[in-house]
């Protein structure tokens, strides 16, 4: 409708009076971050394009969201306390500017999968898009704020799940700013790793379908599956590399003398026995790679951080 002064069109506001108290904004809050919905006293005013909090309300809004169907919403779990997940089948535009989502162009995607392409469509920066055993996960965003040494802050993150090009599930994190859902990467056997937004990400959960259905987002599994099976990875995030190079030992990867290198800092972890030391970056991060041999192939983690023995913050397999 026209602003009754420039005349420009504006969004519809929908302003819903309930009763003050606990209950009520305990129930309200519940709402996705993307929501962003402010409690005002005993009222909530929002825009009406809000489709989670107005199906929460008992009516069917008119907004061009993924089609609502009929069809019966899976069961949902998240065991994650920072990150909450509700069955929904409506996805509202995103909020802001196109330009808030702009300053991290190398963390979006470009979306291929018709349930990526429903999101992108909303105005959402798509991060990942993976195969989730029979469904689809796309992780998205509504906020990012690049940092140094090509790194990048994403808030506002959320997974949606899709069966099909239809929306059944969305998992998100307990406000707007927390960056508590930033990427996914797909694992073997069909879940799906959701990480962080953070800096430098860190891995929060597995995301799974269990035997009898159920959507549900747990902890890290203590190890992953890896080419097709034949080797596992403990799980070593967050372990200083003293301490994972012993838990990756004892799954069967090795470690591999480095070459010979003029950089302290792998000098510094071969003197303390930490020979596999392959590389060590002198800016930024302070990342380190070390390298391991094991029964399908070579494995090489990273560590970040300029301690003398820095935490494990990722991995990755080059199978056999």
């Amino acid at each position: 409708m026209p602003d009754a002064v420039s005349g420009e069109a504006r969004m519809p506001r929908l302003v819903v009076i309930i009763p003050a108290g606990p209950e009520w904004q305990r129930r309200f809050e519940a709402f996705p971050p993307l929501l962003s919905i402010p409690v005002m006293s005993s009222h909530f005013c929002f825009p009406a394009i809000a489709a989670s909090a107005a199906l929460a309300l008992g009516f069917a809004p008119s907004l061009p969201a993924v089609a609502q169907t009929g069809a019966p919403a899976p069961r949902v779990q998240s065991d994650l306390k920072d990150i909450r997940m509700r069955a929904i089948t409506g996805l509202p535009k995103a909020g802001g500017s196109a330009d808030d989502r702009n300053s991290c162009s190398w963390r979006v995607i470009q979306p291929k999968s018709p349930a990526a392409k429903l999101v992108a469509a909303q105005g959402w920066a798509v991060t990942a898009d993976v195969p989730m055993g029979s469904y689809r996960a796309v992780s998205f965003a509504g906020q990012m704020e690049a940092g140094t040494s090509g790194t990048c802050t994403i808030t506002q993150g959320n997974v949606a799940v899709f069966d099909g090009d239809r929306l059944v599930a969305l998992a998100y994190g307990k406000s707007p700013e927390d960056p508590a859902i930033g990427n996914l990467t797909a694992l073997e056997g069909g879940s799906v790793r959701v990480w962080d937004g953070d800096l430098i990400g860190s891995p929060v959960g597995d995301l799974r379908v269990e035997a009898d259905g159920t959507l549900r987002l747990g902890k890290l599994a203590d190890e992953e599956s890896v080419c097709k099976g034949h080797a596992k990875v403990p799980n070593v995030y967050g372990m200083p590399i003293d301490k994972a190079r012993k838990v990756l030992a004892a799954s069967g990867w090795n470690p591999v003398r480095g070459g010979a290198s003029s950089e302290s800092r792998q000098a510094g972890f071969v003197k303390r026995g930490i020979a596999e030391a392959e590389s060590c970056a002198g800016t930024g991060l302070a990342y380190c790679d070390f390298g391991y041999s094991g029964p399908a192939g070579r494995l090489t983690v990273t560590t970040a951080g300029e301690k003398s023995l820095p935490n494990v913050v990722g991995y990755d397999v080059n199978c056999r």
